[in-house]
């Protein structure tokens, strides 16, 4: 196993990805570099990165004393070990914070086939939060606070994608209704209609969780990404952020992405069935034709939060800004909505009253 720390062309000092500049930044000598002017200067290293997909460095020690799937890596630019769990593909050294990518970890099948770059900075991400938060009518007052935030880190979540060419056909049953009066009389009329309809459907990009952790829940609800700014991995887009490698196979989700897709499908199949008060759909049968999966790494900042002694985690998409969590509540002014809420409707109760 590898370990890449990318060195800056002019001074030496460590490579972060900058999300503002989208660009990578030294923040010793302030210089900045494209991806282009990295592969021209790291390109072999990457190469011969790609070459050892399959060699375990020697240099490196790997344990698992830790009881929890550690793995011990040293660190390239100061030599300090470094503890990370078996998914983690990224990280930072605790000693010199130099960023550290686990390049063996994303080589060969593991490597990535894409990426979306993270968007803005950690400190975007944190106004975007509060932003959030003050949309909140009911969050206590004292919530809002830069002293809350224990940790913020940006992280590569791993995403399976899945071009998906279906052919299917269904049965439906529709049914229109008229109701009319005449003279005292009022009717109802019910017209039921089989409808039939067969085609063909293009998923694209169609995301799945690639990760079996626990908090891989949270990826559902920061989606969904723009794949417009998808781009092709490498590894010099990690350096400054953790990433965590897949650690499921095609076979471990295919059942999960067809029943997604298959619902996705009946819903395509009914909106073109519009003219029709109501549907139901009979059956559906959807075959695939052709389907190519892609391997992608999607950012999102994590916040751990701590307030009143309890831990909290949100999350926020890396380049939409959307963010997902649990937020406390106000009991107070929960209350006082309550009780403002009792006296404008007892005035309107009362109003009514006065005016019969």
């Amino acid at each position: 196993m590898s370990t890449v720390a990318y060195k800056c062309i002019n001074c030496g000092g460590p490579l972060e990805f900058n999300p503002a500049k989208q660009m990578f930044s030294c923040e010793y000598c302030r210089s900045n570099f494209t991806e282009k002017e990295l592969k021209d200067h790291f390109g072999e290293l990457d190469e011969k990165l790609n070459d050892e997909n399959n060699k375990v460095d020697e240099t490196q020690t790997e344990d698992d004393e830790f009881g929890f799937g550690g793995v011990l890596f040293s660190c390239p630019n100061c030599g300090a070990e470094i503890v990370t769990d078996e998914t983690t593909a990224a990280t930072e050294c605790v000693y010199c914070h130099s960023p550290v990518v686990l390049s063996g970890r994303l080589a060969g099948d593991m490597k990535p086939n894409l990426v979306i770059p993270f968007g803005f900075t950690e400190k975007d991400a944190k106004e975007k939060f509060y932003a959030m938060c003050k949309k909140k009518w009911f969050l206590p007052k004292d919530f809002v606070s830069d002293a809350h935030i224990e940790q913020m880190k940006g992280v590569y979540y791993p995403y399976w994608l899945v071009d998906s060419d279906k052919a299917g056909s269904c049965n439906a049953t529709g049914k229109k209704y008229r109701t009319w009066r005449s003279g005292d009389y009022e009717y109802k009329e019910t017209k039921t209609y089989s409808i039939s309809r067969m085609g063909n459907i293009a998923f694209q990009k169609f995301p799945q969780s690639a990760l079996s952790k626990e908090d891989h829940h949270m990826m559902k609800f920061v989606n969904p990404y723009d794949n417009e700014a998808l781009t092709d991995f490498s590894m010099s887009y990690l350096s400054g952020f953790q990433a965590e490698k897949r650690d499921t196979e095609r076979a471990d989700v295919q059942e999960q992405v067809d029943k997604e897709l298959l619902e996705y499908s009946k819903k395509i199949f009914k909106d073109t069935m519009s003219q029709y008060d109501s549907v139901t759909l009979d059956n559906i049968q959807m075959n695939t034709v052709q389907e190519d999966w892609k391997y992608a790494l999607f950012p999102v900042w994590l916040m751990t939060y701590k307030y009143k002694d309890k831990q909290k985690i949100f999350a926020i998409n890396g380049q939409t800004g959307k963010t997902y969590g649990e937020l406390p509540c106000s009991l107070g002014k929960l209350a006082l909505f309550g009780a403002g809420l009792f006296v404008v409707l007892s005035a309107i109760i009362f109003g009514l009253g006065y005016c019969l």
